[in-house]
């Protein structure tokens, strides 16, 4: 193969020469190229892809029942949860703190214990109250115990749930309070479903 610049051949020195420089050009952006696409995957990783889905039915509805409440803020995780478990979560919450207007803390901090939880996890306030450190925490652990209540023991009415209330032997509570407990819960529950 003979190159022509200007009607002049080049010699074979000047032939290596050029075929050692664009072999060298090419490295160089064959390695731009990768850097590049390192960089890309990088930066494409720190992004997560959300899906758009319409609101369903019931998330609008509890947003609205829980507007200007403490409870407001933790509506994205309970969104995330099965609908039966996210209407014990709002309804249940409703009757033990009026959706954290009323509800535990810890040195003057709020626990995000929004449904009289007494588990055994993170702090616990003087009065044995679990103390979340964060709406998202909350939402997992009462969520996940709703869930199993739910799926693993069949409490899926508030008259099953009053175990939430009084345990699995409620022989000791006032009848009229879990009577009570049981029709509030109910009305905000059956929103859920209406």
């Amino acid at each position: 193969m003979v190159f022509h610049i200007q009607n002049k051949k080049l010699s074979l020195h000047s032939r290596k020469m050029t075929l050692l420089a664009l072999i060298g050009i090419m490295f160089i952006l064959d390695l731009a190229v990768m850097k590049s696409s390192e960089r890309l995957d990088r930066e494409a990783s720190s992004y997560t892809l959300t899906q758009y889905s319409p609101e369903r039915l019931w998330v609008k509805k509890a947003r609205a029942m829980m507007k200007d409440t403490p409870m407001e803020a933790m509506l994205p995780y309970i969104a995330s949860r099965e609908k039966n478990t996210a209407a014990f979560l709002i309804s249940v919450a409703k009757k033990e703190s009026n959706w954290g207007k009323s509800s535990p803390q810890l040195a003057g901090r709020d626990c995000f214990n929004y449904w009289g939880y007494r588990g055994h996890t993170g702090l616990i306030t003087p009065s044995g109250y679990t103390c979340f450190s964060n709406p998202e925490e909350a939402i997992a652990t009462v969520g996940d115990r709703f869930s199993n209540l739910i799926n693993d023991n069949g409490l899926d009415t508030p008259s099953k749930m009053i175990v939430w209330k009084c345990g699995f032997d409620c022989s000791w509570d006032n009848p009229t309070a879990m009577k009570d407990w049981v029709h509030d819960v109910n009305h905000y529950y059956q929103k859920f479903y209406e």
